[in-house]
């Protein structure tokens, strides 16, 4: 799993604030998409799948 700088981290939540500005439930719920595919986008399929158990258990956090 990658791990992302805080400053890739903020450019996230400028993207998603640009792109839901009134709607903070859709800014939360897109960052998150982006996050996971930013973090799982060199793993190989069956990584990615124990990289979303490992999150169900608390694991990956």
């Amino acid at each position: 799993m990658r791990k992302l700088t805080e400053g890739e981290k903020e450019k996230l939540w400028e993207e998603v604030r640009e792109e839901f500005p009134e709607d903070e439930m859709m800014q939360e719920v897109h960052y998150v998409r982006l996050l996971h595919y930013h973090q799982t986008e060199k793993l190989s399929r069956k990584e990615r799948i124990q990289f979303y158990k490992d999150l169900g258990t608390g694991h990956a956090l």
